[in-house]
């Protein structure tokens, strides 16, 4: 018979799921979560790897591109601010990230493309 019931199970990892989603690290969730419940440090980290997952699954896809151009906007906002105030470190900072964030995703998933095999890469071993 198990220790823990299967509602208290569920509550453990709910608050892991709200300690996580609401910035706490992870090591401190582990530490809050075996603390408070008395388990071991083991099942407070398959907790908070269960909250982590829930939180990767939470996100779809409208969510994903509705935060990449939040996150765009804000650092050509930023970007450009640090022009204007003659701070042009933090400006190519911002600059980098936003190349990061939307360019080279793109090339990158380009080049993962162009490396598949196709029809027009087949290379055939017959003589002829």
């Amino acid at each position: 018979m198990a220790r823990t019931t299967r509602k208290e199970r569920m509550e453990r990892r709910q608050v892991a799921l709200q300690k996580v989603s609401n910035g706490m690290g992870i090591s401190e969730v582990v530490d809050f979560v075996s603390t408070e419940w008395g388990c071991s440090r083991r099942t407070a980290r398959r907790d908070c790897h269960w909250a982590l997952e829930e939180l990767q699954l939470g996100l779809d896809t409208h969510d994903l591109a509705h935060l990449i151009s939040h996150m765009a906007t804000t650092l050509q906002r930023v970007s450009l601010k640090a022009e204007m105030s003659g701070q042009y470190a933090s400006a190519i900072g911002a600059q980098r990230l936003l190349y990061d964030l939307l360019v080279s995703r793109r090339l990158d998933a380009d080049a993962k493309k162009a490396e598949r095999n196709g029809w027009g890469y087949r290379r055939g071993t017959a003589r002829r």
